[in-house]
This record gives C-alpha cells, sequence and structure tokens, in this order.
C-alpha cells in the first residue's frame, strides 16, 4: 500500500470524524458508516435508512426522497467513488436531522482530474430554479447520453437535485496531487 493511498483512507477517516462532532453539536446524526462499502453493506444501510426514516412519523413525500436519495448515493459512492490499487475505497455517510431538514452528507474520493467536470455538472443542475425545466434536463440527459465505463449515464446527480427540491452543496478538498475528497450535502425539507 502506497502512502498516498494511506494518507487517504486517513484524511477521509479524520474528516469523517470532525463532521461527526460538528454535527452532534447543532443536528441529530441518524446514522453515519465510515469505510468499505458492498452491495451487502449499501442493502443494510438501505434498511438501516428506511427503519430510521419510518420511525420520525414524517409524511410519506418526504419520506420517499429521503430514502430514494440516500439510495442513490450511497451505490454512486460504491460505483463511483475511487478504489486504491487493492481495491479499497475511503468514503463515508451521514444521515442527519436538522430542524424541520434532513441531510444526506456523502463523501468519497475523486481524481483531482475529474472535479472541474463535476463542478460543472453541479452547476448545471444548480442553476435551475424551476423544477419542471430540472426535469426536462433530465429526460434530455437521458436521451442524448450513453453509458459510462462504470455503466452510468451520469444521470445521479441529476436525479437527487430533482428529488430533493433543494441546491446540492458540494465541497472539494485536495487530499494530494492525485485525490480530492468529494464532499456532497442533499438536503430534503420535511414541511
Amino acid at each position: 500500500m502506497s502512502d498516498n493511498t494511506h494518507n487517504e483512507k486517513q484524511y477521509v477517516t479524520d474528516q469523517f470524524r470532525q463532521l461527526l462532532d460538528l454535527f452532534n453539536k447543532d443536528q441529530s446524526v441518524l446514522l453515519s458508516h465510515e469505510g468499505e462499502l458492498s452491495k451487502e453493506e449499501i442493502s443494510k444501510l438501505e434498511g438501516n435508512v428506511e427503519n430510521i426514516v419510518s420511525s420520525l412519523n414524517i409524511a410519506k413525500g418526504p419520506l420517499k426522497k429521503i430514502f430514494f436519495i440516500s439510495v442513490e448515493t450511497l451505490q454512486n459512492m460504491l460505483i463511483h467513488g475511487h478504489k486504491n490499487n487493492e481495491g479499497h475505497q475511503a468514503n463515508f455517510f451521514i444521515l442527519s436531522k436538522n430542524g424541520v431538514k434532513i441531510n444526506i452528507t456523502s463523501a468519497n474520493l475523486v481524481s483531482n482530474n475529474a472535479i472541474p467536470a463535476l463542478q460543472k455538472q453541479i452547476e448545471v443542475i444548480n442553476s435551475f430554479d424551476d423544477e419542471k425545466a430540472l426535469k426536462a434536463y433530465y429526460l434530455e440527459h437521458l436521451e442524448n447520453n450513453q453509458l459510462s465505463d462504470k455503466g452510468g449515464a451520469g444521470l445521479g446527480f441529476i436525479t437527487i437535485g430533482m428529488k430533493s427540491g433543494n441546491k446540492l452543496k458540494t465541497e472539494f478538498k485536495k487530499i494530494n496531487d492525485d485525490y480530492s475528497m468529494f464532499l456532497l450535502t442533499s438536503t430534503v425539507s420535511l414541511e
């Protein structure tokens, strides 16, 4: 294992701990996961999200949005998050409640070379103030895009933006010359 890989994993772990401490001061952390993801782990987390969110006695509409966004986020992390030479990922997922909002926060490693395209994609999604216009963009994107080498058509962020009804919040924290931590927060209003 290279020093860079160890540093990447340690950096993500440290950021996870700091964010949990911060969230625990002004929010309720409902669920958190840091470390490897697999199809089995995602299935377990999906069940936990469903149980926790269902126990909050919130309306069916926001409940479905929270579950959908959580599943999409976890799957995106598994499929698109950077893997080191041994196939290991460094990532985390936090589901938190802040007043009348649920925040779905995720982090995974991305290549520094991929950041400009990711930033542009998020900026375009966030530029839509009209739900119908974003849906039209989604349909246009669906018709005109081919599958990537990882099996996606670049629709994950668009669907998350559509479901949340709020702007996506992102942050890229440079770790080294090769990789950064990509932090994504989606918010669902409970009112």
